[in-house]
């Protein structure tokens, strides 16, 4: 159960190039695809960020800029404290927020930083996001005996390291409602609504190479309106009401919105949140 991908096509270079790279696990025989390949899928009608990244040189105010599409963010979370809760809303500002890149200007001799900003241009109807809970870590294999720093490496004792992707279980509240309005270009128009919560799945355990996945998901339920029940419930006119359903293999069991979002364990398990534009 690893980290999800990086998602990532580059649809349009305006001037040069830039370093931009905001995902940390990428699956490089997917992610990087042109528009020479044609890549279109069937979820692009739904799962379509467009965004625009720019480099600005520091010196000479040159800039330069290049158009890329999403079908999923991949977001920070916050540090595993006991009390400290990580939002949605700061894994989106983290992820959108101008930095600082050391290149070259390739208009002056003086440029040797940029800074580097991302914009939304095209919203999509639905909006993944992927929670970066994985970190990289160095761990003794098991059997080895004790590091010996002074044998600088050449003794036979020498204690053997893996690298495991051990799991950060900060707490993620889950917004039932998300704007993304604070990230969209000035002159790109704001979607009509909200984001919804509509899904999220969980993983549950302490590695990427072992654990359990769980979901939730919201369902609509079609129910006759008083008028139609009046009247026999036979008017075709009914109003559409909504549950949770959690789900675990074969399982799946009624709950409240209050489950899905303030659960502890949720909170610390969720891995993957879906949102849904209305």
């Amino acid at each position: 159960a690893a980290a999800a991908g990086e998602d990532r096509i580059v649809v349009e270079e305006h001037i040069g190039s830039s370093n931009h790279d905001p995902d940390e696990v990428k699956n490089e025989s997917s992610a990087k695809l042109t528009t020479t390949n044609n890549a279109a899928l069937p979820t692009d009608d739904f799962f379509h960020l467009k965004v625009r990244v720019c480099l600005e040189c520091n010196s000479c105010g040159y800039s330069r800029s290049k158009d890329e599409l999403y079908r999923h963010l991949s977001i920070e979370v916050g540090n595993d404290n006991e009390n400290d809760v990580w939002t949605v809303e700061q894994g989106l500002k983290q992820f959108f927020h101008s930095e600082k890149r050391d290149v070259k200007c390739e208009k002056c001799d003086d440029g040797k930083t940029a800074t580097q900003t991302i914009e939304i241009i095209s919203c999509p109807k639905a909006l993944l996001l992927h929670f970066k809970r994985f970190i990289v870590t160095q761990e003794l294999k098991p059997g080895n005996g004790k590091y010996d720093k002074e044998s600088d490496g050449k003794s036979e004792n020498k204690a053997a390291f893996e690298m495991v992707l051990k799991k950060n279980k900060a707490k993620i509240l889950l917004e039932e409602s998300l704007s993304i309005t604070p990230f969209i270009g000035d002159k790109v128009k704001s979607p009509d609504g909200l984001y919804r919560l509509c899904g999220v799945v969980h993983h549950i355990g302490n590695t990427a190479s072992s654990g359990h996945y769980t979901s939730c998901a919201k369902r609509k339920l079609a129910v006759a309106s008083d008028d139609s029940k009046a009247a026999g419930g036979i008017s075709d006119e009914k109003v559409a009401e909504e549950e949770w359903v959690f789900f675990d293999d074969r399982v799946g069991r009624k709950k409240s919105l209050d489950y899905v979002v303030d659960t502890e364990k949720n909170q610390r398990n969720c891995y993957l949140a879906l949102y849904e534009l209305r």
